[in-house]
């Protein structure tokens, strides 16, 4: 078992000093106009964002399509089969196959349900970046600009 040393965990600590260094804010960051333009585009472009997090293709609606597949194999194969060897094997297969659709619908749903909070998460912060900055329409091809700037 390791011994935890004090000394280490008191360092920086001032006793008679009222406030916690770690609360201390830091010191604020010279931006050069380099920074400040690739800072702005980025912010800018944070629309762009939403239309990977808003994925083309809903994770529920493939989980419906792979359900729909696995009924169909699974009677298409067993009405195929003739003999009672293969159609017990064939049963088997599709029975596994039915679980591993099953469990892939259930991690969609999981998934449908954390993407929808990413997305309302995704949301909340756009409606911060907008009171102080001009988040540019996919549509638009213009810069960010800074409110603070206008003003």
């Amino acid at each position: 078992m390791k011994i935890l040393k004090m000394k280490a965990l008191l360092e920086g600590f001032d006793p008679q000093s009222t406030v916690n260094q770690s609360s201390v804010p830091p010191q604020e960051k010279t931006w050069s106009p380099e920074e400040k333009k690739a800072a702005l585009e980025a912010i800018g472009g944070y629309n762009e964002y939403g239309n990977h997090l808003r994925r083309e293709h809903n994770l529920m609606e493939i989980a419906h399509k792979l359900s729909k597949i696995t009924e169909s194999a699974e009677q298409f194969t067993l009405a195929e089969v003739d003999d009672w060897f293969d159609k017990k094997t064939v049963s088997e297969n599709m029975k596994q196959l039915r679980k591993v659709s099953e469990e892939f619908n259930k991690l969609a749903k999981e998934a449908h349900v954390v993407q929808q909070r990413m997305e309302a998460l995704y949301e909340d912060g756009g409606h911060v970046l907008s009171r102080y900055f001009e988040i540019k329409n996919l549509d638009e091809g213009a810069l960010a600009i800074s409110k603070l700037n206008k003003k």
